[in-house]
């Protein structure tokens, strides 16, 4: 027999889940989501769930006051740069890799009206989210996003669902015309004066991205070359590497994830025998309130994608990066960035 205290925690759970679902607008449509499914949801949408930080992040840009919860704890340099009626909603964690899960409690009580769910088609978690969610009653939406070319469709998926659709247009052309640019810049570049880079994640700096994995898209994207040239062991990535293959691959360019890492990179006697830290080519990756380049993925690599162009080229591709980040953040985020606020950010 199960223990008389999860008996009433099931009992209350289910009387919680028959008065959400008796709450629920009863004028619905039925939809196709982005991996084919047919889902039924409510006419008009209030209230969101999403369930990873990417497309929490994109339902913020289209219309923030539909989210119902955030994923993880805000970071400080997240906290500064997004609204202050965001940073107080509830955490309900959710599917974003190394084990992570939602708080199904947490859920219920927040009444979304469907759950958005950013996913692969073949993704193997869609089956347990699946029969995680259907316990709920809740509908649940699956966004299909793989790289950055795929983010205009999913906005526009996700505006025509939410009748957001013109907003969705701007945010869409905005990172279509940026994509475009940046294919006219890389066509022009001979394969051989391709750029070579290492993408230095941790705190040492000696983690990295194989060239296939999702995490480094836009070192290929760009025209460059990823040093690191391996088969991806996880799709998680961060693979470690030493300290003497970075010397070997002499890479032309460096990106960099973390402040101690760059730091160490510029001032290591070691490192400084390599080819971008002795031409000063070694940037570290604007963050605030949201990565530019990588984990987790967004609509923030749009703005990256200038940002990683201007690093690896600045002969070919000149650009204002402090006119434009303040204007992409003015779109993107309806945040009006200061000149303290944009230093920041830019210093990672």
């Amino acid at each position: 027999m199960l223990p008389v205290k999860r008996v009433i925690k099931n009992a209350v759970l289910i009387i919680l889940l028959q008065f959400l679902l008796a709450a629920w607008p009863v004028d619905a449509r039925e939809i196709v989501d982005m991996t084919g499914r047919k889902v039924k949801v409510p006419d008009r949408i209030t209230r969101i769930y999403a369930t990873s930080p990417p497309a929490t992040y994109m339902v913020y840009a289209l219309d923030r006051s539909l989210l119902v919860g955030l994923n993880a704890l805000l970071k400080e340099t997240e906290r500064k740069y997004l609204s202050p009626d965001v940073r107080s909603l509830p955490i309900l964690g959710g599917y974003f890799g190394q084990a992570q899960v939602p708080n199904i409690e947490m859920v219920m009580k927040a009444r979304p009206d469907i759950i958005l769910m950013w996913t692969s088609r073949e993704s193997p978690l869609n089956r347990k989210m699946e029969t995680d969610m259907n316990n709920l009653g809740i509908p649940l939406v699956f966004m299909e996003i793989n790289r950055i070319g795929d983010y205009a469709k999913g906005l526009a998926f996700l505006g025509k669902l939410l009748h957001r659709e013109e907003r969705a247009k701007q945010l869409a052309d905005y990172g279509e015309k940026a994509l475009r640019e940046a294919t006219a810049v890389t066509g022009a570049i001979p394969r051989q004066k391709a750029a070579s880079v290492y993408y230095a994640e941790g705190t040492d700096g000696l983690y990295t991205e194989c060239d296939a994995s999702r995490h480094v898209e836009l070192i290929s994207l760009l025209g460059a070359r990823n040093v690191f040239r391996c088969p991806n062991k996880t799709e998680y990535g961060m693979e470690r590497v030493s300290l003497e293959k970075v010397l070997l691959a002499n890479p032309d360019v460096i990106l960099v994830q973390e402040r101690e890492a760059y730091d160490r990179i510029r001032q290591d006697k070691q490192w400084r025998q390599i080819k971008a830290v002795k031409e000063r080519r070694v940037f570290i990756i604007p963050k605030g309130p949201f990565n530019w380049f990588d984990r987790p993925p967004s609509y923030m690599r749009y703005l990256g994608v200038k940002w990683v162009l201007s690093c690896l080229y600045p002969d070919l591709y000149r650009i204002d990066m402090v006119k434009e980040t303040k204007s992409f953040y003015r779109l993107f985020l309806e945040l009006e960035l200061n000149d303290a606020q944009l230093r920041e950010i830019m210093a990672g």
